[in-house]
């Protein structure tokens, strides 16, 4: 996916950038910056926000189901090293 290409396992990345892989119609999601992902505390709310947003069960008969399984790996693969490198602050 180039959605993740120099974005791998960077959960403030692809948060940044998820707005680009979303499909029209999606309402759920308002886009990001870096500025908003800053404590780890920002990185947790936006972060549940997106996986709402892409969550396979909420698009059961969706077209979109496909991507939005692929979007919800990447962010929880990318979550879980977030979590596991000890949920760093930017500054």
């Amino acid at each position: 996916m180039e959605w993740t290409q120099g974005k791998e396992r960077n959960i403030r990345a692809l948060l940044c950038s998820l707005h680009t892989v979303l499909w029209e119609d999606e309402k759920r999601w308002k886009q990001c910056g870096m500025h908003d992902l800053v404590t780890p505390d920002q990185v947790k709310k936006v972060y549940r926000k997106a996986v709402l947003s892409v969550h396979p069960d909420k698009l059961s008969d969706s077209p979109h189901l496909p991507l939005a399984r692929a979007i919800f790996i990447e962010l929880n693969d990318a979550w879980a090293q977030f979590e596991e490198e000890g949920m760093k602050s930017l500054y």
